[in-house]
């Protein structure tokens, strides 16, 4: 049997939080940038990851919500939406995917920018997209770190339990 303990009002969940709008601040970052050479440095990635991170963040920002809006007894054995394995196996899909955007800049740059199809301003875009994108990739593996070592603390294996702090008399003898 496990214990589940959830907290919406911890520190971790409140860090969780933050992460999670500066995700969706630095991809908003990204995108903007993306569109400026319509997308042809990331072959159109850049904005379809900017849609599917804005998905993924949106979707647990309005669950946590919904979280912090219930009492503690509702709350009673229940996991924080970001505690959950496909939240965390989201995480690292979507850093994995914006590695592949990387790729993709790095490898069209050199090819396209090699036969001097773009104007200045674009290149400039270039050089801005891919240092947000690499910390977009950071932020989402520190928040899947953050994500999994919440669903480790929430947890309690009854094994692990100091049933001592309980005192002597808090079971009846046999």
């Amino acid at each position: 049997m496990t214990v589940i303990e959830n907290n919406p009002f911890s520190a971790l969940s409140r860090q969780i939080d933050q992460f999670l709008w500066a995700s969706v601040i630095l991809v908003s970052g990204v995108a903007a940038i993306a569109l400026i050479n319509m997308g042809r440095l990331s072959l159109f990635m850049g904005p379809i990851m900017f849609l599917l991170t804005l998905a993924h963040n949106f979707t647990l920002i309005g669950l946590i919500s919904r979280d912090r809006k219930k009492s503690a007894d509702q709350l009673a054995g229940t996991l924080a939406p970001t505690a959950s394995k496909a939240n965390i196996i989201i995480c690292w899909i979507l850093a994995a995917l914006w590695a592949v955007v990387v790729l993709l800049i790095i490898v069209v740059s050199v090819l396209i920018m090699g036969m001097d199809e773009f104007e200045g301003w674009e290149r400039l875009a270039g050089y801005m997209e891919l240092p947000l994108v690499v910390a977009e990739i950071c932020l989402l593996v520190v928040l899947a770190t953050k994500c999994a070592k919440q669903r480790r603390n929430t947890i309690v294996q009854p094994a692990n339990v100091n049933w001592q702090q309980f005192g002597p008399g808090a079971y009846p003898q046999v």
